[in-house]
């Protein structure tokens, strides 16, 4: 029975796929209005530049679209803007284009009707989309221009002076609106730079100073990536603020004056004028403070903190100050302590010469703090002596430290050389100061303040990597914690770390960690769609203020697309052969489910107080044709037979089904041996009297037209004799209708007659499938 539904299962298969192409081959005898080489829409690309008029691409339509043709096109659409040339079916532009939408559409979509002529077939509608791609048709445009920024000249190169530079390129994300910043060459276009392409911050090259230049002009330039580029200028305005880096300067860098002849107190008159200091720094004008260094003779003197008037306070008698006095004056600004400045003040008593004393610095240490980036010339401190003037020479005897400092003829001490904090951290030295007659000998200690002047400096200049094929084409687990690249940083200066960053439009791809090592993100791996990546490696020290530098990294995907375009075709031939697999299942099961339903109803389909009795007995070969002489009965043998007893007491066994047995027609040879033949005959008489038995005992038996439909194979007669004893028994159960047994079949013998006895007379029916 199971072959049987599979053999029918695939009849139903092959006549519905004879049924589809012979649909299929008639519907497409009229190809007009029908897409060349199959399909249901037309797409085409189109720059947004495409002048009007110009043709976007052909139609593949079959037919012919002229006055004359065999179909007609028409747009759906009213104020469409494409129209369609009938003689050539081209979609030509009637409108200007704008990716960005501004200007015109910056996408098209209509809807194509085809109709057939002659015909009266319904008309076809086509769909037709128009994609617009960008051009580099917009220029990058700045943004709260033009710049303007106020500066102290005390700034330290290195600063990030302006961080919000920024401009927008109105075209589509891409190459056309990634935009580059720039400092055009000009006069002061030295004093500034971006800190890389991509980014708008800008920074101080070189130091400023107000004394020398008050402001200055530079020009911006920002451009996009297009060939050629688009850009856009601007201006940079910088004014420069005075800062309290000058010391307050003295008129003069000695003084001289005379005691009182009697030796009274009382104000002293200063030679070649009054004491009088500045501050050098213009834009601030800071207040002057003047003080009286600590010294043995300064006891004797005060003077006042605003005009610097100098007053005798305690009379002095002639044994008091004989060789005279030499005073340090200090001129200290109000609103800053560390600014200051020193001058000597000479004084003698009347009828002295106070050459005659010895040579002394007015104090025997100095000690003061200096910055690093001070610049070469500057005058640190002065060192004042009892005996101020040019003929006064001065050494400094350590041969390392003299490289650094000199000493003038004023006793005031220069720097000669840079000095650097990472090497140095403080000079100690001697000063020796000599008038030809007498020495004198000072100690200076100079401690030096760390500024952030060294700027974080990549080993190479450029570096570029390369990701295997093997791993690009594998991202889904394979890059974590695969290096691909290392970048080398370092910083000049003594206590600065380095912080590593990347930029650029994929850097959120990749990671950097405080290294250099570059490590990629796998999650976003398939959103890019570029098979070379740049990007900028920045270093940022933590000095004060920081500084940084940046270096550009190129990571090329060996076989990127490649493995994006493999990806996208497995997608689609999965997804194909996916359709074709459900729509073959779904086509089996319900034809299964057809047959399964028909053959239910054939087996519920008896009324109530029918009775059948199954009994499938399985044998490779059951039965033959063969006629069993003497008793005239015919048994037709097919795998199943039907035993029927007709009125006239007929027995006709028959095969409704062929199991696909050897058959042996009758009068012929049978292939089997003879005690095969023999044990089939008793199989076959021992079923039929059980068979028969149990229905008798049933009492429920079909009629003969009611059980003919499933009689299928040869019928025969049987005339048994003296049969009427027996023909009541199945009268009575001739009424309830034929009993129908499916059993086995064997060869006939003289078992069958005997069988046939037991079955009534001729007047009952019975039929028995087999």
């Amino acid at each position: 029975m199971l072959g049987s539904i599979r053999h029918e299962l695939w009849m139903y298969i092959f006549y519905a796929i004879i049924l589809a192409l012979q649909t299929t081959e008639s519907a497409i005898l009229d190809s007009r209005c029908y897409l060349e080489g199959g399909g249901s829409a037309e797409s085409f690309l189109a720059t947004e530049d495409l002048a009007v008029g110009s043709v976007i691409g052909k139609l593949r339509i079959n037919g012919n679209a002229n006055d004359n043709g065999d179909i007609h096109l028409s747009l759906r659409e009213k104020d469409s803007p494409v129209e369609i040339n009938l003689a050539t079916k081209e979609l030509v532009l009637s409108v200007e284009l704008d990716k960005e939408g501004l200007r015109g559409p910056s996408s098209i979509y209509v809807n194509v009707i085809c109709t057939r002529r002659h015909s009266t077939d319904p008309s076809f509608v086509i769909p037709v989309n128009v994609r617009v791609t960008d051009v580099n048709d917009n220029a990058p445009q700045w943004i709260g221009t033009p710049y303007t920024l106020t500066l102290s000249e005390v700034t330290v190169p290195g600063t990030r002076i302006l961080q919000g530079a920024h401009a927008e390129d109105a075209d589509q994300p891409g190459p056309f609106s990634t935009v580059e910043y720039q400092v055009l060459p000009g006069p002061y276009a030295e004093y500034v730079q971006f800190l890389n392409p991509l980014e708008g911050t800008l920074v101080l090259k070189k130091p400023l100073d107000y004394e020398t230049m008050k402001n200055f002009t530079v020009n911006l330039r920002v451009q996009d990536q297009g060939v050629p580029p688009r850009y856009s200028d601007t201006l940079l305005r910088v004014v420069i603020t005075d800062a309290d880096d000058q010391n307050p300067r003295f008129q003069r860098e000695s003084y001289s004056g005379e005691l009182p002849l009697d030796g009274r107190p009382g104000e002293l008159r200063i030679r070649p004028e009054p004491i009088k200091a500045v501050d050098q720094d213009e834009g601030i004008c800071a207040p002057i403070q003047y003080t009286i260094v600590q010294s043995q003779d300064a006891k004797y003197f005060r003077i006042h903190p605003h005009n610097g008037v100098i007053t005798l306070l305690t009379p002095i008698g002639y044994t008091d100050l004989n060789h005279g006095a030499t005073l340090v004056v200090k001129a200290t600004q109000i609103d800053n302590p560390d600014r200051y400045a020193l001058a000597t003040v000479q004084l003698t008593r009347p009828g002295t010469h106070s050459d005659m004393s010895a040579l002394s610095f007015v104090q025997k240490r100095f000690v003061m703090r200096i910055r690093e980036d001070t610049a070469v010339g500057n005058r640190i401190l002065a060192l004042p002596t009892n005996k101020p003037g040019k003929h006064l020479k001065y050494i400094i005897p350590d041969p390392v430290n003299s490289q650094f400092f000199n000493v003038g003829s004023l006793g005031e001490v220069v720097l000669a050389k840079p000095l650097d904090y990472e090497k140095m951290t403080k000079h100690e030295f001697q000063v020796m100061a000599t008038d030809g007659m007498s020495n004198s000998t000072a100690e200076l200690t100079l401690e030096v303040i760390d500024v952030n002047d060294w700027e974080p400096r990549f080993r190479e200049t450029h570096y570029e990597f390369v990701v295997p094929k093997k791993l690009v084409q594998s991202p889904t687990d394979t890059f974590e914690g695969v290096m691909i690249g290392k970048v080398e940083a370092a910083d000049g200066d003594r206590n600065d770390k380095l912080e590593l960053s990347l930029r650029g439009q994929h850097a959120g791809i990749f990671e950097i960690d405080a290294m250099g090592n570059i490590y990629m993100r796998a999650e976003q791996l398939q959103n890019l769609n570029e098979s070379t990546v740049h990007l900028i490696a920045i270093a940022t020290d933590t000095g004060v203020p920081p500084r940084s530098t940046s270096v550009p990294v190129t990571v090329t995907m060996e076989g990127l697309t490649l493995a994006q375009s493999s990806w996208m075709w497995n997608k689609s031939m999965l997804g194909m052969f996916g359709m074709i697999v459900g729509l073959f299942l779904m086509i089996i099961v319900a034809l299964s489910c057809y047959i399964v339903r028909t053959k239910k109803q054939r087996k519920t389909s008896p009324a109530v107080g029918r009775n059948r009795v199954h009994s499938q007995v399985s044998s490779a070969n059951l039965m033959t044709h063969e006629k069993l002489s003497g008793n005239g009965v015919t048994v037709s043998s097919g795998g199943v037979s039907v035993l029927h007893m007709k009125h006239g007491g007929n027995v006709t066994m028959s095969s409704p089904m062929n199991n696909g047995l050897h058959h042996v027609a009758s009068g012929a040879s049978s292939s089997m041996t003879l005690g095969e033949r023999d044990r089939q005959r008793e199989s076959y008489a021992a079923t039929v009297r059980s068979i028969v038995s149990r229905a008798s005992a049933n009492g429920q038996l079909f009629e003969e037209d009611e059980i003919e439909h499933d009689s299928l194979s040869q019928q025969g007669q049987i005339t048994p004799e003296n049969n009427n004893k027996k023909a009541s028994a199945w009268q009575a159960q001739a009424d309830c209708g034929p009993a129908v047994v499916t059993t086995s079949s064997a060869n006939n013998n003289s078992n069958l007659l005997a069988a046939t006895d037991a079955m009534g007379s001729s007047e009952n029916n019975l039929t028995v499938y087999f």
